[in-house]
């Protein structure tokens, strides 16, 4: 039972807000790309694929940072540090991870599984780049990213739709991940880890703005190419205010409250998309 629990507490299963922050965009991409037509295997796909696919990232991000997360206070107690699950059994874990998301990924198209491929990769390299790249975020943004895979996915990699998406994702994401490297910025800065916070200084809280303005006018160019009602832009305002109150809270310091709080703008503009598309 302890390991059960250990397992679960490896894939953040117990923490849900990074399914959350990855499965609204997904659903939202898989909307968009079909507008609204979709399948409930296509459905099935991306709302399993994005649990599995997060719950990899979790055990591959704990696996490289077996040495530094017994240094750091917020994650000094997680399972592979605090030796409540072993290093070949994270290794077991996430050979199993991989396996049932390839087993998904034979239920799509061959577009889709060489998509999966190269971002597979990327997800494997990404809990590394904090050692090398000055803006791991970045790499983030580009990475946990399911617009491509999704679009392959429902054969839509032609629509016009597709870019503005995925940038719009990976700004979003790129900001509220800075939201959370602000979390660790000290422990990051005395074990020399990179991070979007220590690489912009002062000046993080306005580039989290940049990116956050950035995604809005991408979304908003979606409405304006598929023609979609004034809810949307309406939405898309809404969501300005999520991105202000966000802002708030991080000059309050309060930074991993205005990183959960991106699961509710999330949300809002997936609910938005259901209206507009599938309504």
């Amino acid at each position: 039972m302890q390991k059960i629990t250990a397992a679960i507490e490896l894939m953040r299963i117990d923490k849900p807000i990074g399914i959350y922050l990855l499965l609204w965009p997904a659903l939202l991409t898989l909307i968009v790309s079909t507008q609204g037509n979709f399948t409930l295997l296509q459905l099935g796909i991306v709302i399993i694929g994005s649990i599995l696919v997060r719950s990899a990232g979790c055990v591959i991000n704990d696996i490289w940072d077996k040495d530094i997360d017994g240094n750091v206070e917020r994650t000094k107690f997680r399972p592979i540090p605090s030796k409540r699950i072993s290093l070949t059994e994270a290794w077991l874990l996430f050979i199993c991870l991989g396996a049932s998301s390839i087993y998904l990924l034979t239920l799509t198209n061959i577009n889709t599984m060489l998509v999966s491929i190269l971002f597979a990769i990327l997800i494997v390299i990404y809990p590394l780049t904090k050692r090398f790249f000055i803006g791991p975020q970045l790499f983030l943004g580009l990475t946990f990213n399911p617009t491509v895979i999704v679009y392959a996915m429902t054969e839509e990699l032609s629509n016009p739709t597709m870019g503005y998406l995925f940038f719009a994702i990976a700004s979003q994401t790129i900001a509220f991940d800075s939201f959370y490297g602000l979390c660790d910025e000290e422990d990051d800065r005395d074990l020399k880890i990179n991070s979007t916070p220590i690489w912009w200084g002062k000046n993080t809280l306005k580039i989290i703005a940049c990116f956050q303005i950035c995604s809005i006018l991408l979304l908003g160019t979606i409405g304006l190419i598929d023609k979609l009602e004034l809810i949307w832009f309406a939405s898309l305002i809404m969501l300005g205010g999520f991105f202000l109150y966000q802002q708030k809270l991080a000059s309050e310091k309060k930074y991993l409250e205005a990183f959960k709080n991106n699961h509710w703008a999330n949300l809002l503009i997936l609910i938005t998309a259901i209206f507009c598309y599938v309504a």
